[in-house]
This record gives structure tokens, sequence and C-alpha cells, in this order.
């Protein structure tokens, strides 16, 4: 005779939570290793729809949106985003609506579509204040500064800046406060206002400096040489190169190494012109810069 189920686990077995399978998920996720996270987000998706978990369900299509993104697959992104945001919506998590509309953003942004990015930024900024999350507050006050960067609003973009910094320096959030200072710094070099650019810079290096994140140590140092390579101070920028390169080689950012190294040969081979004229100008140079990642 056939045996029925026994509804008990067999010896051995045992089925993953939503949790620890977004841990997981998140595990890979942080190494880029994308397509290893989303058959364990999938999982996790799976779980909290069979339990009528309907929070886990939005936090997990969160997570699978931004590992869409991350991977370019921009309509898949959104799709997930957007179920997440309708989900929040209907159970009342208006802060799980925020973060969702924050994602949907920088899916936005990372398309350039600048007024609809704007737009996702603004509402998630909005519920973020009333509600008093202050560390949402401050992403999104950054993220709405490098739209109007982008758009050559400047004035705005410092605005949003300090806004965001503020934020940082209240809440004791030394990444955040050094990441929007690096920010900053590159918009007061777009205008040369090297002084006021050199001084954020230096602000954005003691923070990383003091909490020891070496990726941000190697992008400060070298956005600070770029600085001073665009003025002639050669003597000034080529250590600066040589610090950052050997911080990009221990954190293996290839990329960023390579631009290190090509600042540093052409420098040698003209020698110093710190007592010269010669001033390049920002956004000519011969080689475009790789984007840093913070």
């Amino acid at each position: 005779p056939s045996l029925r189920p026994s509804g008990r686990k067999t010896p051995g077995t045992s089925v993953l939570s939503p949790q620890l399978l977004r841990q997981m998920g998140r595990i890979h996720s942080s190494q880029a290793r994308y397509r290893e996270a989303i058959p364990l987000y999938e999982q996790a998706l799976s779980i909290a729809t069979s339990t009528d978990d309907q929070a886990t369900v939005a936090a997990v299509l969160i997570e699978l949106g931004v590992v869409h993104r991350n991977m370019s697959k921009y309509a898949e992104s959104e799709q997930h985003l957007t179920r997440a945001q309708d989900i929040c919506t209907r159970i009342g998590d208006e802060i799980g609506e925020a973060e969702a509309l924050q994602m949907i953003g920088r899916t936005y942004h990372q398309q350039s579509k600048l007024t609809e990015a704007e737009q996702a930024y603004i509402q998630a900024r909005n519920i973020f204040t009333r509600h008093g999350d202050v560390v949402g507050q401050a992403m999104t006050s950054r993220a709405l500064g490098n739209i109007s960067y982008e758009r050559s609003q400047y004035l705005e973009a410092e605005e949003f800046y300090n806004e965001a910094i503020d934020i940082c320096a209240s809440i004791g959030d030394d990444t955040g406060h050094a990441g929007t200072l690096m920010r900053l710094g590159e918009l007061f070099s777009t205008q040369l206002q090297y002084a006021k650019a050199e001084e954020s810079f230096n602000r954005a290096l003691e923070k990383h400096s003091r909490i020891g994140h070496n990726l941000g140590l190697a992008n400060v140092k070298s956005d600070l040489a770029d600085l001073y390579r665009m003025q002639g101070l050669n003597t000034k920028a080529a250590p600066l190169y040589a610090e950052a390169r050997t911080l990009y080689a221990k954190v293996g950012h290839s990329e960023w190494e390579e631009h290190c190294s090509h600042w540093l040969d052409v420098l040698s081979k003209e020698g110093d012109l710190s007592t010269t004229s010669h001033v390049s100008v920002p956004g000519n140079d011969d080689v475009p810069s790789p984007t840093h990642q913070q």
C-alpha cells in the first residue's frame, strides 16, 4: 500500500528561512555575484509569498530590484521595485514605500532619466522627512544634489550636499559624511573653486582615515591629485597618485589603479610644472576618468 506523507521532515533536511536566504543573497550581492544571489532571493520570495508575509515579500522585491539594476537589467529592476512600492502602500508601510521609491529613483538615475529620478527621490524624501528618518533624508538629499550637479545647477547641488552633510554630522555617519564631502569637492573643482575643493577633499580624507575605509581613502587621494594636477602642482599630485594607486591595488580596483599609473607616468615625463602657468582644463584630459565607486 502507498504511504501517505506524514508531514514530518526527513532527518537531515531543512527549509531555510527567508531571512537566512536574504542574508546569503546579500553576501553574494556584496561581491558582485549577482547570478548566484538571484535564486536565493527568489526562493525567499516564494516562501514569503506562500506564508502571505507581505512585508518580507516587499523587502525581497526591493533587493531583487537592486540586483537587477546592478546588472543593468532596468526593466526587471523597475518591475520588482514598483511591485514592492505597491505592496508597501497597500499594507501601510510608508518607510518601505520610501525605500522602494529611493531605489526606483536610482534605477532611473542610472539610465540618465533625471526627471523621473528626481520625482522618485522627492517623493521618498518627503516620506522620510515626515517620519523623521534622517538617514533616508540624507541619502535622498545627496541623490538630489547629484541630479542638480549633473544639470549644472551648482547652487542647488551645493544646498542639497550641505543638507546631507549636516544630517550625517548630527548622527555620526562618517561614511556618508565623507562621501558627500567628496561630491562637494568635485562640485567646487568643476567650478574651478580650487581652495574650497581642497578643503572639502581634506575633510573627507580625515573622515576616511578615521574609519579606515581604504576605497574611500583611495578615491579622495585620487581626487586631490587630480585637483593639484589641474593647477599644475605636480609635486603635490604625484605622491597622492602613488598612494591612491597602492590603495586601489589593495582593494582590487584595477581600472582606477591604471588611472593613477597613467597620470604618474604623464607627470614623470612632464617634470615639475608647479612653477609654470600650465593648468589643464577639467574635462579635457587625454584619458577619461572611470567613475568612483563609494
